[in-house]
């Protein structure tokens, strides 16, 4: 069940620092798009690479968290 809840932090948090990720940090970090993006155009998800690495950081953050809470409650 700690693997199960994990996952979903992760996957949960990934997405949200993902999309947060690419919408601020994107503009100003190269490769920068030659004219503004959304979320809706293949562009943002194929060069967002800022928030790749923010999403797996703080999804694995989270992940982590959840893992700890759970040996706490164990024991």
């Amino acid at each position: 069940m700690t693997f199960i809840r994990a996952a979903a932090s992760f996957v949960f948090v990934f997405a949200i620092a993902f999309i947060l990720g690419g919408y601020f940090l994107m503009p100003y970090l190269p490769p920068v798009p030659a004219r503004p993006v959304t979320v809706f155009e293949w562009e943002y998800w194929d060069t967002n690479w800022a928030g790749a690495v923010l999403g797996i950081l703080l999804g694995a953050l989270s992940a982590w968290s959840v893992v700890k809470q759970e040996g706490k409650a164990k024991g």
